[in-house]
């Protein structure tokens, strides 16, 4: 294992890391004591890029974010995720950690570990972002830690990481019960790791039935997600009225790890080969399946999950939820990307009819989660026809009948007073578990009642800016 001063001299090959996959950062001060702090991305999801001593002492380090696959072609804002275990940290002295070359310019707190396992914040009081960031500039986004850690092997990371161990472990949680089966898809490109298909549904129940996709974590390090889906999925095997009503009226397709590569590997963005799986649906010639040279990954989930889905006449498919985080400012909630208007002399009917879908159904999530979702825009736009989203190519072959859409959990305090956390993610997932089952009432020609003191959906401020990007 190469100290600091020898890896700065290996040399750096694109597309992989340095040595393999997993490379340990054996980090060893020049000509100091063999018990200063030493940083590892040995286990998966690991990563970091060059570290540096900034002190005499070892009591103040540098630590810059790596690109993806250590490739720097691609885009500033797709390097965001850091996730690194210290070992021989100085218990009780204060560590100054500062990370840089961060993607994005919003302040936010990351989270540590002692364990691996039980992840906590950092107090607001020990993070700091150094003014003046420059996403243009990667030297300038930088964000301070100081610490006194009470151990002397810390975990550390951007937020909550969420593996494939966690995957697997919570599917074993899952499995056994009788309204649930796991399918393979395929293996992913790189890693040859299975891609996952979880379908839920009554196998005794009798009667019209609908169908609700989703996909989660093509962007790799955003975990968010995985959290929804427990909470999701939880909500919907539950033995309660909710429940059971939930699996009698749908079966629930889910693709809990869209980009196992990219997880795998310790990317935030893109899969093994670089590649932004999110707008790469390739779909130029209109049919079910994919063009030949869209990513293997999204070739899998489209021939083997969706065009099944959207050719089971026994159970249509109304619902087409694809998950992903956002790197926003703080106090920014959970929010929707909906699409069109209602504006008559600018959609079509089918247009204003997909619109106001989404409007109601973002509308009953936002009921459900405490008024925790952001106001969607005033319209939406047609501007996913311009790229090759998944809900292009829902679009394309269903039009009005799928309310295909996307949802983004955030970082930040997301409407709580406190930074979000596991266990508020996947009450939304609980929340988006309830709306689902408004949409049965609806489809059943129920009115829902509304209270006269129920809290008003949307109770947070209109954020128009959160809706000027997507990638």
């Amino acid at each position: 294992m190469a100290p600091v001063s020898l890896l700065k001299s290996l040399p750096r090959r694109p597309w992989a890391r340095l040595g393999s996959l997993l490379l340990v950062l054996f980090l060893v001060a020049c000509g100091s004591s063999d018990r200063q702090v030493r940083f590892f991305t040995d286990f998966e999801s690991g990563s970091i890029g060059a570290v540096r001593m900034m002190d005499e002492v070892g009591l103040s380090w540098q630590l810059a974010l790596r690109d993806d696959n250590d490739n720097a072609t691609l885009p500033n804002s797709f390097r965001t995720w850091w996730y690194v275990r210290a070992e021989q940290v100085p218990v009780g002295a204060a560590l100054r950690l500062e990370f840089t070359r961060l993607g994005f310019p919003y302040y936010f707190v990351p989270v540590y570990s002692y364990d691996g396992s039980q992840w906590q914040h950092f107090d607001e009081s020990e993070v700091t972002l150094v003014p003046g960031c420059v996403v243009a500039v990667p030297e300038s986004c930088r964000i301070v830690v100081n610490k006194r850690f009470e151990a002397a092997t810390v975990w550390i990371a951007r937020t909550f990481p969420y593996t494939t161990k966690d995957l697997s472990a919570f599917l074993a949680e899952i499995s056994p019960n009788p309204a649930v089966r796991v399918q393979t898809l395929g293996e992913s490109p790189v890693k040859r790791y299975p891609l996952q298909m979880i379908t839920i549904a009554d196998p005794l129940a009798s009667g019209p039935r609908q169908t609700v996709w989703i996909h989660a974590r093509t962007h790799a390090a955003e975990t968010g997600p995985s959290f929804v889906l427990e909470g999701l999925i939880r909500r919907v095997l539950a033995d309660d009225a909710l429940g059971r009503s939930l699996r009698a009226r749908y079966v629930f397709r889910i693709v809990p790890m869209h980009n196992a590569d990219g997880v795998i590997v310790g990317n935030y963005r893109t899969n093994a080969s670089s590649i932004n799986l999110e707008n790469q649906w390739l779909n130029t010639q209109q049919t079910l399946l994919l063009d030949g040279n869209a990513p293997r990954e999204n070739r899998l989930l489209n021939e083997f999950g969706m065009v099944p889905a959207l050719q089971d006449g026994q159970a249509p498919v109304v619902l087409a939820l694809n998950l992903h985080s956002s790197n926003s400012e703080p106090d920014t909630a959970a929010f929707f990307f909906p699409h069109f208007g209602g504006d008559p002399a600018r959609y079509t009917p089918a247009q204003q009819t997909l619109w106001n879908h989404q409007i109601a159904f973002i509308t009953d999530v936002a009921r459900h989660y405490d008024g925790r979702i952001e106001q969607p825009p005033p319209e939406g736009g047609a501007g996913f026809l311009n790229s090759w989203f998944p809900e292009t190519w829902w679009w394309i072959h269903r039009q009005e009948a799928v309310n295909a859409i996307t949802l983004e959990t955030t970082y930040g305090r997301a409407g709580f007073d406190h930074w979000v956390r596991p266990d508020d993610l996947r009450d939304l997932g609980v929340a988006l578990a309830r709306a689902i089952n408004d949409l049965s009432q609806k489809t059943k020609g129920i009115s829902r009642q509304v209270a006269r003191d129920e809290t008003p959906a949307f109770r947070l401020p209109f954020k128009p800016w959160i809706y000027l990007d997507r990638e």
